[in-house]
């Protein structure tokens, strides 16, 4: 395990005024490289940095509250960005003191990602599953594929799933990660895993409905159909759905009732909601809305688009990428739930 403090981990931990609202200074951190993708659950952030050329991509965990943090990955995430058409690290979870993050790489012909997963205090990378599909990487690939990676608590889940030759899906699951993949429910309904929280499950169907499945049983819990979904976000009493028509539509988990539908800035995306406030992403902009009444304020203007946004009961944690002279520069900040809310008052 290679536990670091946090300025070893990123450069030292510095305000900038230029990327927060007037009077709204976030904590703002840089790594060397382009950050690619984004988690958090309670006070953890999980964060993969790009790499390529002769540095590795690395996947890192850093506690907001204790200002530790680790490197998480290995060998086998280090050259994620080197071959010709992957991804990259596509997707990252964490949940409680575990860790998965899914590796696209891939060349003309052939696609293939790979499952990792770590666990704190003694991080040390282990692959779960492959997913290989081949055909022409910019038209039709026949194989399977890994997605839908979400966690929380103490639960990790995602998607499995298989094309054919036409590039139709032929078979999914939606499974459960512990020492290794476990399929809870299966069918073309499960697709897409896109949020998780309590032990449950959100999915996005093709068909644009929402189903909650639990994520031990796979028992499909509820279905909830709004007018339209782009992004979808569960927590706790809520579904949160981001449409395609400048609102979000809230959904109660226990009866599905729809309780009301708020109006959000054209643009929106991120969504993300924590005790009965929403954070989401419009360009540079990091919005918090009240889900109560509605109210919606800009909380930072960061100096570049937001490239990830997760909101928990810590604070708000938003990623933007920069160049310096020329070289790639993450930035990975944070802001206090106290200061968010405050503005909401």
């Amino acid at each position: 395990m290679r536990l670091l403090t946090l300025a070893s981990v990123l450069l030292v931990a510095v305000a900038v005024p230029a990327a927060a609202a007037p009077g709204q200074a976030a904590r703002v951190k840089n790594t060397n490289g382009w950050i690619e993708s984004l988690a958090m659950d309670g006070p953890r952030v999980a964060y993969a940095v790009e790499g390529g050329g002769s540095a590795c991509t690395k996947v890192f965990v850093w506690n907001v509250q204790t200002q530790g943090g680790a490197l998480a990955s290995g060998k086998g995430t280090c050259g994620a960005d080197s071959t010709s058409t992957g991804g990259g690290v596509t997707e990252v979870a964490v949940a409680g003191a575990r860790l998965a993050w899914i590796v696209n790489e891939g060349g003309n012909t052939e696609s293939i990602d790979t499952l990792y997963a770590a666990s704190l205090p003694a991080p040390h990378e282990h692959r779960v599953a492959t997913a290989l599909r081949t055909g022409n990487v910019d038209g039709t690939l026949t194989g399977s594929w890994l997605g839908g990676l979400v966690g929380s608590g103490d639960r990790i889940a995602l998607n499995q799933f298989t094309t054919d030759a036409s590039g139709t899906v032929a078979t999914a699951a939606l499974q459960r990660l512990g020492s290794r993949l476990t399929t809870i429910a299966a069918g073309k309904a499960t697709l897409h895993a896109v949020s998780l929280d309590q032990h449950r499950i959100a999915v996005l169907r093709p068909n644009q409905s929402v189903a909650l499945y639990d994520t031990d049983t796979g028992r499909l819990l509820l279905t909830v159909t709004p007018s339209s979904a782009r992004e979808v976000a569960l927590r706790k009493d809520f579904v949160v759905v981001l449409t395609r028509t400048k609102t979000v539509e809230i959904f109660d988990t226990r009866t599905g009732a729809a309780v009301r539908t708020l109006p959000v800035a054209a643009g929106a995306s991120k969504l993300d909601v924590y005790s009965g406030v929403a954070a989401y992403a419009v360009g540079r902009a990091v919005h918090v809305l009240r889900l109560a009444d509605g109210k919606d304020v800009v909380l930072v203007a960061a100096p570049r688009a937001i490239a990830g946004l997760e909101i928990e009961a810590s604070g708000i944690v938003y990623a933007y990428n920069t160049v310096r002279g020329i070289k790639d520069v993450g930035n990975l900040a944070f802001v206090p739930m106290g200061t968010a809310t405050s503005l909401l008052n």
